[in-house]
């Protein structure tokens, strides 16, 4: 989403120009002072009613209040958190780098109020105006609850706490939040069927989000870095909107990963639900996953290693909630064709030999996986379990 600029003067060497506050405020920056220094702060609203891509924000308001009827865990769940309480949060830099030599100029978020989304922009004007930054915006996010973010576990937060140790004794603490990635949940649902899980490809592809005339992520430093040597306000305007739409359209992103998890008998496709059946048995909710890989295996398609793999999963599902039997109908079936004949052996000699507890069928199992083995360490494995098999 963003990208290193190229080398360019440093920052802290231009010369500041003062600008009047009329300036300021023709382009929605209202400026706060802290001590010496100065935040210039943008805030915009938008009706719930409003259209964002596909939807209002209304819907996808309603969207998020999904997760009020479920009965089941999930890492995006927002169960019992007010949905005022969630931070679409999104950062500029003025690069890639962790070190202490790249700056956040650019922090601010997205929030549900009443009857409307706002989104607050909080502006570094200046280098040295850093604890002017983190007071405001640490001030307004410390009332919220949670981040929701688009690799803001990865690269956003950490460089957001990295800069706040420099300034730790001039700022308030950073709280403690609870914090949505969707890019992790992007990936799973997306990433073998798009080009990548970048933002803007999740826009045009899955949101319905045309950005038209967006300045291009890589050139935002370098319109930073030459805001800060001639004070040009038009040098931020385009960031400024660009960063906007980013937060707003994380509400988009996570109302429409919240639509296909809640709703996903309706909502997804084959492939969709394999990867979610596979997230929810990642996480323990077996009854959840039970349901999904079921419903890939009744489904009338064409597509042979969607079913298989969903049937081998059902059954180490089955295995794992000890319904044996049930489990050992799943991997006899994937006995038949590839990519899952070793590994359903293996689970069957398992299974026969410590939970059923018949050996004869359990070297049977074993001798079946040595005759599937596609490579040494899959025949090694299946030899020394038919050996330890025949000593017993």
């Amino acid at each position: 989403m963003k990208q290193e600029p190229p080398q360019r003067e440093s920052i802290k060497t231009a010369t500041k120009v003062e600008k009047s506050a009329s300036d300021w405020h023709e382009f929605g920056l209202i400026p706060h002072h802290f001590e010496d220094q100065v935040c210039y702060i943008r805030e915009t609203k938008h009706t719930l009613d409003r259209t964002y891509g596909k939807k209002t924000f209304r819907e996808y308001q309603d969207d998020l209040l999904k997760w009020e009827s479920t009965s089941f865990a999930h890492p995006l769940s927002s169960k019992g958190i007010s949905l005022k309480k969630l931070i679409f949060f999104d950062t500029e830099t003025t690069g890639l780098s962790a070190g202490a030599g790249t700056q956040m100029f650019l922090l601010g978020f997205a929030c549900f109020e009443e009857n409307a989304v706002v989104v607050r922009q909080y502006f570094l004007p200046s280098p040295d105006a850093e604890s002017a930054l983190y007071h405001y915006f640490l001030h307004d996010v410390g009332k919220l609850d949670h981040l929701v973010s688009f690799n803001g576990k990865a690269f956003d937060w950490p460089r957001l706490k990295t800069r706040h140790a420099y300034l730790r004794d001039t700022v308030p603490k950073l709280p403690q939040f609870g914090h949505y990635d969707l890019l992790h949940a992007a990936r799973r649902l997306w990433k073998h069927h798009l080009p990548s899980c970048r933002l803007g490809v999740l826009e045009d592809e899955i949101l319905g989000i045309k950005r038209t005339e967006d300045t291009p992520s890589h050139l935002i430093p370098l319109l930073y870095f030459d805001f800060v040597r001639e004070q040009k306000l038009e040098y931020i305007t385009s960031i400024l909107e660009h960063h906007e739409k980013d937060v707003l359209s994380l509400i988009a992103l996570y109302a429409r990963l919240t639509e296909k998890i809640t709703d996903w008998e309706e909502e997804t496709s084959l492939h969709e639900r394999l990867q979610l059946a596979k997230w929810a048995q990642a996480n323990g909710a077996y009854p959840l996953s039970h349901d999904m890989f079921t419903s890939i295996i009744n489904h009338e398609t064409t597509d042979h290693n969607e079913v298989l793999e969903a049937r081998y999963l059902r059954g180490y599902g089955l295995k794992k909630g000890q319904h044996y039997q049930e489990a050992t109908i799943d991997f006899k079936e994937c006995l038949m064709s590839e990519p899952f004949r070793w590994q359903s052996a293996i689970e069957l000699a398992l299974m026969y030999e410590h939970y059923v507890k018949d050996i004869n069928q359990a070297a049977h199992y074993a001798h079946l996986a040595l005759s599937f083995a596609k490579n040494e360490r899959e025949r090694s494995d299946a030899i020394k379990r038919v050996e330890r098999l025949n000593k017993k």
